[in-house]
């Protein structure tokens, strides 16, 4: 029996797209409420009320525009993150409420989130739109960054700040999307819901000027400023009668209507130099629905100073190593995920060890959602993610000897990026509350790094910073007023 067959839908014209409603898109520009001059030193909150009677907010086509000046004497190049690096934290506020809060923005983007969900191409746009630092892959001895004058390098850091910030008083203008809580999901937002003397309120935190990227010099407080910041929002005008039909279906959903979306919570521990064996992180993130952890590492050495070397003259905030670990998982009360732990070396006390990072690799992909992606890791490569130091080299993480420099795929290859993360969502974010559940039962979050015996593990003190994407339910109250739940 034949299977029947059918019209391929490119000249099926037997039916049409369903007919949308009568709408108008508009573009508009929001300012900030508290001023039009911002700097670490000075003004360093920028607060942008987002408020329309009429309008939907379309937040996937929406983004801030602002003018960065170099007020200092050095230059500069703007570290992986982009546009983002000038911002420590992220928040979304409405009537003084707390709604999103996506802390150490900066160093999520920097050292996770841009290299893994970037392509080449898309760090080329990113270097006109964001000033972002791209991948020159030239041949050279080493991947470490370094101050500016030392072209030698496979991430170019002079040439960039040429083509970047140079003398004082340049400033360029950058674009950048807002991708916190609220605005990171899909759903337009019904800003006529909304109490109009208590609007959405996009809240950005300045970070430091020495973690914005490299510099040529130490910067000073007050080097960076930010003025002509404006949120450019892409509305959809509608009808009142629509508006009528929104309120109709709040009213029928008990008052409030819901939207979901994810946002992330920050943790951060130290380390001290030479810990031994498995070390338990605590993360206490107590939600319903945990969808990743990610995380990585930092020297607390290379992060202040290494002989000359100083922190503005380093991409500080991407460039951190795995710090020698052999696997790692993460703990929700007695479960561990993965049920086995990821694997990140083979046997690391000889030397030829084994080099093993695509198992780590993949698990980063799942917790990303770039998996099906045709380049599920973006711009990480051998040269940019295999290496076994957190901070400097002397050898390779600031110990002589073997096995660390056999350990790398290149030798005296050093790493600029080195993310990590383990997924736990079962329907990989099809659907909400698809993650794993440490509130009902107030159950303990850990994350355990495992280093084998005999290692050159940990040398270095190190900070481990990690971030825990969750569930989060946004409503739009009939009073007009947002609440969330997690």
């Amino acid at each position: 029996m034949s299977e029947p067959r059918v019209m391929p839908s490119t000249i099926d014209y037997s039916t049409m797209l369903p007919l949308s409603i009568p709408a108008m898109a508009s573009r508009r520009k929001f300012f900030p409420s508290n001023g039009s001059t911002f700097s670490r030193q000075g003004n360093r909150q920028i607060r942008i009320e987002v408020g329309h009677p009429s309008a939907l907010l379309d937040p996937s086509h929406s983004y801030l525009d602002f003018r960065v000046q170099n007020a200092g004497a050095a230059t500069f190049g703007v570290d992986l993150g982009g546009a983002n690096c000038f911002f420590e934290n992220i928040r979304i506020e409405q009537g003084g409420k707390l709604l999103s809060y996506t802390q150490a923005s900066n160093r999520l983007h920097s050292a996770i989130l841009s290299p893994v969900q970037m392509s080449s191409e898309g760090l080329a746009t990113a270097s006109i739109t964001e000033l972002n630092k791209g991948y020159n892959g030239a041949g050279a001895s080493s991947v470490l960054p370094t101050a500016v004058g030392n072209s030698a390098q496979a991430y170019d850091i002079a040439r960039h700040n040429d083509q970047g910030f140079n003398a004082a008083g340049r400033t360029h203008r950058l674009t950048m999307p807002i991708t916190s809580g609220l605005f990171s999901q899909d759903k337009l937002i019904p800003l006529p819901l909304v109490d109009p003397h208590a609007p959405i309120t996009i809240v950005l935190d300045l970070t430091l000027p020495q973690d914005v990227g490299a510099w040529s010099a130490p910067p000073g407080v007050a080097d960076i400023v930010i003025v002509e910041c404006a949120y450019i929002a892409h509305l959809i005008e509608v009808g009142p009668d629509v508006i009528d039909q929104f309120r109709m279906v709040q009213q029928q959903m008990g008052g409030q209507l819901a939207l979901s979306g994810q946002d992330y919570e920050y943790f951060s521990q130290g380390l001290a130099a030479a810990t031994p064996g498995q070390v338990a992180l605590s993360c206490p993130a107590r939600k319903r629905s945990i969808k990743s952890i990610f995380w990585c590492s930092q020297s607390n050495t290379y992060a202040n100073t290494f002989g000359g070397l100083v922190q503005s003259a380093v991409y500080s905030t991407s460039f951190c190593g795995s710090a020698n670990i052999e696997s790692y998982q993460f703990r929700v009360g007695p479960i561990q995920y993965p049920p086995t732990p990821v694997q990140c070396w083979g046997d690391t006390t000889a030397v030829g060890a084994e080099f093993t990072r695509g198992e780590a690799l993949m698990e980063l992909a799942k917790a990303v959602g770039t998996m099906s992606k045709t380049n599920p890791t973006g711009v990480l490569s051998a040269i940019t993610y295999g290496t076994d130091l957190i901070g400097l080299a002397s050898g390779e993480n600031g110990i002589a000897g073997a096995p660390n420099v056999t350990q790398c795929p290149v030798s005296n290859n050093k790493l600029m990026v080195c993310p990590f993360g383990i997924s736990m969502d079962s329907f990989m974010r099809d659907v909400a509350e698809s993650g794993v559940d440490s509130q009902t039962l107030a159950q303990e979050t850990v994350l355990q790094l495992n280093w084998a015996p005999g290692v050159n593990s940990g040398a270095e003190a190190q900070i481990v910073h990690m971030w825990v994407l969750f569930d989060q339910h946004y409503y739009f109250n009939s009073d007009g007023s947002v609440s969330y739940s997690n």
